[in-house]
């Protein structure tokens, strides 16, 4: 598969967490992840970053943890700029800034 593939799959599990759709852009950042090599290291990084947040919106506080910390281990700059901060980490993941 082509990343512009993964990229599009990217872009519209955004739009539907932008409208609230959280159980559609989970579902979309599962297979996503399924589908995605695993040489797409900071891409698979990125997904999991997301969904997390979507766990913790969804006060799934088991699954946002597990989900940021294979994140940051996927992808170690993501541990060095969050220093293991969370609530940064969570606000990334949702654009809250």
């Amino acid at each position: 598969m082509e990343k512009d593939y993964f990229q599009e799959m990217f872009e519209q599990a955004i739009s539907f967490e932008k409208s609230g759709q959280f159980d559609l852009a989970q579902n979309i950042y599962n297979v996503a992840l399924q589908l995605l090599p695993e040489t797409e290291r900071s891409f698979r990084a990125q997904l999991l970053l997301r969904r997390g947040a979507i766990a913790y919106k969804l006060k799934n506080l088991r699954g946002a943890f597990d989900d940021f910390s294979a994140a940051m281990s996927t992808d170690p700059a993501l541990a060095r700029r969050f220093n293991g901060d969370f609530s940064k980490f969570y606000e990334e993941g949702c654009h809250c800034k």
